[in-house]
């Protein structure tokens, strides 16, 4: 498994977005969002995903050298269509315009559709948090990536519509929660199937609805289903999904799920609160700072030697991952290298089996 320093990791990533033909921002967006992801252990969204995206462009499911539209606008509300960009880049311009409105008005609310997929939800959330303002994020996929069975069912009906809050605590994270309904996202399944590992005992059901640990089950045809949040009360993962279908997909105009083939194309809501319009910042991290240490301050039950708050374990693996390196399973590695052969994007050969990170560009050339 090759070992990378995450700027290197980076760069080779935008020299491949490039090379498909994505423009200099759009590239750089997403390349940092994408290392990102991995950086904080969420591989499931980080850089497994480039190969999904170049194939994209090369589909036209994916549009480069797009700017996102906003066709309506108030004071503190708009819809922005994202024109079927990249998710990270339309994604954080229509963040970037909420924060706006709310830095204005205390609060606001903007829906955004035709949206690429939108990647690590906590990217969009942490823009918010890192402004002092209360960031609140939720997508669907517009009616399409059906993949998760509601509870009790058997067959598939929802997408897994994640949602992420996240807030400032005047500590050395932001508070931040980024959460599938269903039991795990699809690309965790995916990264397992990858790697040929099972996934875990509660995750999915196989095409007959028996419980399976086998992703292949997954990616069947017929395939199986994603189970909705919850375990033996899943039913409180399967109405959080409903709802933020609704939300997401009707408020957008991206759509809700719905009988037939669909493609996916995301919709999101984002909602953004101004703290200092409610309270002084510093009493809002006072309170932040009591809540985190009298949960920590309970005892835990054997087997668990600490309690984490919502976003502190990625921020301890990227603390640790930015020393040690971004590892990437083999498969994602060669994947890698034949897109970029593939796109005359040169890369060295000596690196891949390394231990340690070398610096940055060490062995990524320019485009050929």
């Amino acid at each position: 498994m090759p070992n990378f320093a995450p700027a290197e990791l980076e760069n080779i990533l935008r020299l491949i977005f490039l090379a498909a033909g994505a423009s200099s921002t759009e590239a750089a967006v997403t390349s940092r969002d994408l290392v990102e992801s991995s950086l904080v252990g969420h591989d499931s969204h980080g850089v497994l995903r480039t190969v999904q995206y170049v194939e994209a462009i090369r589909a036209g499911t994916l549009q480069v050298g797009v700017k996102p539209q906003v066709i309506a606008e108030a004071a503190t509300t708009a819809i922005v269509d994202g024109r079927n960009g990249f998710g990270q880049v339309v994604g954080r311009h229509t963040m970037s315009l909420a924060m706006t409105k709310a830095r204005e008005q205390g609060l606001a609310a903007v829906t955004l559709r035709n949206s690429y997929h939108t990647g690590r939800l906590a990217s969009f959330t942490l823009m918010a948090a890192a402004e002092n303002f209360v960031g609140i994020v939720m997508v669907n996929a517009g009616g399409g990536g059906q993949s998760v069975a509601p509870f009790g069912c058997l067959a598939r009906r929802l997408a897994t519509n994640p949602f992420s809050i996240a807030a400032p605590s005047g500590g050395p994270f932001p508070l931040v929660l980024d959460v599938a309904t269903s039991v795990a996202p699809e690309g965790k399944v995916r990264d397992l199937c990858r790697q040929a590992k099972p996934v875990p005992s509660g995750w999915l059901i196989n095409a007959k609805g028996q419980p399976s640990t086998d992703p292949a089950d997954f990616y069947a045809s017929p395939g199986g289903a994603l189970l909705p949040l919850g375990g033996p009360v899943g039913y409180k993962g399967f109405g959080l999904s409903f709802m933020i279908d609704l939300l997401a997909g009707a408020l957008s105009g991206a759509g809700c799920c719905r009988p037939g083939a669909v493609d996916p194309s995301d919709g999101a809501l984002m909602i953004v609160l101004d703290v200092r319009r409610f309270l002084p910042l510093e009493q809002f991290y006072e309170h932040a700072q009591r809540l985190m240490a009298h949960v920590k301050s309970s005892p835990t039950l054997p087997g668990f030697a600490e309690i984490y708050v919502p976003g502190e374990i990625e921020f301890r693996e990227a603390q640790r991952r930015r020393r040690e390196g971004i590892r990437l399973d083999d498969r994602t590695w060669q994947e890698l290298r034949q897109l970029a052969a593939e796109l005359r994007v040169r890369l060295d050969d000596t690196p891949a089996g390394r231990k340690e990170p070398e610096p940055a560009m060490a062995f990524v050339s320019k485009l050929i």
